[in-house]
């Protein structure tokens, strides 16, 4: 496998409260999306990322086991933080992480940051928007086009550091060689359709190349969020 990752804090904002980490060797990659305003929502982000590197240790046995209590200790951190540091009360992050075992992807995610798996045959989805407007996408009660002007599409449903106990979605998937992957923050989604993503992804040039001309896209559109992409050959 072979990963590289880009961030930016885009046009409209002055600081970056995303956070991401690639670690090669292991097939690890994450991406956080903090929420709660400048210091606070980088300290989440970075506060989540760091945590659960420290916790997750080996994970070639019991990997859904191993992530989803690495992500668990990751949000007891973030809620101790905040409760011994006013200045940081109310504070979370989204968290996205994808394990590249031998037979399978392991996926740890909760909020609204996504990740996809891309091949010639297209992209697919490998995490749940847990936001308002996802939930009723996904339950029927609104269509595509509605969601992507939903009034409560960033407000989110399940996020690190809103509940004491966070509802992690944890999942298992298979991949072939030549594949691709892909994880971002809504920053990248918001802007970019999955068929402007699909179509660079899918084009010529190398990892960084690809990486650059997505976020040139976003930057174009006028990038209203923060940015930040991981793309990975399986």
């Amino acid at each position: 496998m072979k990963a590289a990752g880009i961030s930016n804090p885009g046009l409209i904002r002055d600081n970056n409260e995303d956070c991401f980490f690639i670690q090669q060797e292991k097939g690890l990659m994450i991406v956080a999306d903090g929420m709660g305003g400048h210091a606070s929502g980088e300290e989440a982000s970075k506060l989540a990322v760091h945590t659960v590197i420290n916790h997750l240790g080996d994970y070639l046995d019991q990997p859904e086991e191993k992530i989803r209590a690495a992500i668990t200790a990751a949000n007891d951190t973030i809620l101790a933080q905040a409760e011994s540091n006013p200045a940081l009360a109310g504070m979370g992050t989204t968290f996205t992480l994808v394990a590249v075992l031998p037979d399978a992807l392991v996926i740890g995610h909760i909020g609204d940051s996504m990740a996809f798996l891309i091949d010639s045959e297209g992209i697919l989805p490998l995490t749940s928007d847990h936001s308002v407007s996802g939930q009723l996408l996904a339950m029927g009660k609104i269509t595509k086009a509605e969601a992507t002007c939903h009034p409560q599409r960033h407000v989110l449903t399940r996020a690190l550091g809103i509940d004491a106990k966070a509802d992690i979605e944890i999942k298992r998937q298979p991949w072939r060689d030549g594949q691709k992957l892909l994880l971002c923050s809504d920053g990248l989604t918001d802007v970019i359709s999955l068929l402007d993503i699909y179509q660079v992804v899918e084009g010529s040039g190398n990892l960084e190349k690809k990486l650059d001309r997505l976020l040139s896209l976003v930057l174009e559109k006028g990038a209203p969020d923060n940015v930040t992409i991981i793309l990975a050959q399986l």
